[in-house]
């Protein structure tokens, strides 16, 4: 996307068709596979973006500060601005083409509903016995919904929880690896951490299988199910290198995404 690209680190980004929306180091921006390099603009510059997703026709992104909009992908206006968190907004997740879930710093999931601007349900993941870990905090930096399903975690231990209840469902126990992602797939879960290891669950919370990557971290999944005949699973880590997954669990190719 240009020289101008170098400055700005992407932490994460979100795609609908052909278009794809970026967080980055100073705002959003929206782009496409046929737009011009380097022609792309930058939306909402006075804030760090840590997470975006699509909803409908629109953007919602996260931020330092507090920041949680929704952006108008075709205006590239700000529609709207959802207030309630305390300091960053770490991730936002859409739950259907009215809801969605973020969560960030001060260690709240908070529901809302674009069609009213307002939270209709919160949870507090730290406030679980069974999931707390006092000292590393009530942050959470790992989230993923499905329908009424929330998987979260950071500073509590990663625990599933049903949105229709009050209090969580079951701990999804990693032995130790702090949760750096977490993926829901129908009626499984996918997660990874700070270890080599890829775990599948169920959502009684019992664990199916884990597969071993070739990474001695994994940061980021990516699930891919538009082969329905054979979907895979995309594990981005440290060392710079992909593990890319058939059928989700069997290790086809490793590709090194930096060279020297």
């Amino acid at each position: 996307y240009g020289k101008q690209w170098y400055q700005r680190r992407v932490r994460a980004f979100a795609r609908s068709g052909d278009r794809y929306a970026l967080a980055t180091s100073s705002g959003v921006a929206l782009c496409g596979w046929s737009e011009v390099p380097g022609a792309v603009g930058c939306i909402e510059r006075d804030s760090a973006i840590y997470s975006v997703a699509w909803i409908g026709k629109s953007v919602l992104a996260c931020g330092d500060r507090g920041k949680l909009v929704e952006i108008d992908a075709k205006t590239q206006a700000v529609c709207n601005t959802y207030q309630g968190h305390q300091g960053s907004v770490n991730v936002v997740k859409a739950r259907d083409p009215n809801t969605f879930v973020s969560a960030g710093y001060d260690g709240v999931c908070r529901v809302w509903d674009t069609r009213t601007g307002g939270e209709v349900k919160s949870l507090t993941p730290g406030s679980w016995a069974k999931a707390a870990r006092p000292k590393m905090g009530n942050h959470i930096t790992v989230l993923d919904v499905w329908e009424d399903w929330v998987v979260v975690g950071g500073g509590p231990n990663l625990s599933l929880w049903y949105l229709k209840e009050d209090t969580g469902f079951c701990l999804l126990d990693m032995v130790g690896s702090i949760p750096s992602a977490a993926k829901f797939t129908q009626d499984s879960i996918i997660t990874a951490g700070d270890s080599p290891f890829i775990y599948h669950w169920g959502l009684s919370g019992k664990l199916k299988y884990k597969v071993t990557s070739k990474l001695e971290r994994v940061t980021d999944l990516h699930l891919d199910t538009i082969s329905r005949n054979q979907p895979f699973l995309v594990a981005a880590g440290s060392p710079a290198e992909l593990d890319i997954f058939m059928d989700l669990g069997y290790l086809s190719h490793t590709v090194p995404y930096l060279t020297q």
